[in-house]
């Protein structure tokens, strides 16, 4: 007797395509949402009130670099090369008003070479200097990426983004399942 076999082995189930859809819709509104929040602020999003609400976050991260130049100003018993990076940062505070940054440095420069630091005493001075403003560079990063994050939750509707995402999706599983139906045919 012959064996009989059928010529395709899928279905013709009507509700397969439903699968395909659905999952595009999911990922889309999964990936719309991800985007909200991954896509970088656009100028438009921009205004005068970014800008003031940017300049004071940047001022509080500030404060890191003071608390740091305090617990050294607060050590028992400082090191020279400590010693002549309190004495730079009062200077700096004392001409603070002064806009002349070629006047600024070199009395920076003068006072440095005034303390007479031997060469472990300059490294160690370096080291402070770098320390103190890699603080202030890593919390003025959190600070501001933590500020354009609250930016985008405000200024961005989650469900745009969701809605987008979807509708993205349920074209790409269409497409999906139009590319499949011609190749089984």
């Amino acid at each position: 007797m012959a064996r009989v076999e059928s010529i395709s082995t899928q279905d013709r189930n009507p509700y397969s395509v439903f699968g395909s859809i659905s999952k595009g819709v999911v990922t889309g509104a999964v990936l719309g949402y991800v985007a909200k929040n991954a896509l970088p602020l656009q100028n438009s999003e921009k205004n005068e009130a970014y800008y003031q609400g940017l300049a004071r976050v940047k001022e509080d991260a500030k404060l890191t670099k003071g608390i740091v130049i305090d617990e050294i100003r607060n050590l028992d018993s400082r090191t020279p090369a400590q010693d002549v990076f309190i004495k730079a940062v009062d200077a700096e505070k004392a001409a603070g008003t002064d806009t002349n940054a070629a006047k600024r440095a070199f009395s920076m420069h003068k006072l440095i070479k005034e303390a007479g630091l031997d060469e472990n005493g300059m490294k160690e001075l370096r080291n402070i200097i770098a320390q103190v403003n890699e603080k202030a560079k890593t919390s003025t990063k959190y600070y501001v990426k933590g500020y354009n994050s609250a930016v985008k939750n405000m200024k961005r509707p989650t469900i745009a983004f969701l809605t987008m995402g979807a509708v993205a999706g349920f074209f790409g599983g269409l497409i999906h399942n139009v590319l499949t139906s011609n190749k089984e045919v």
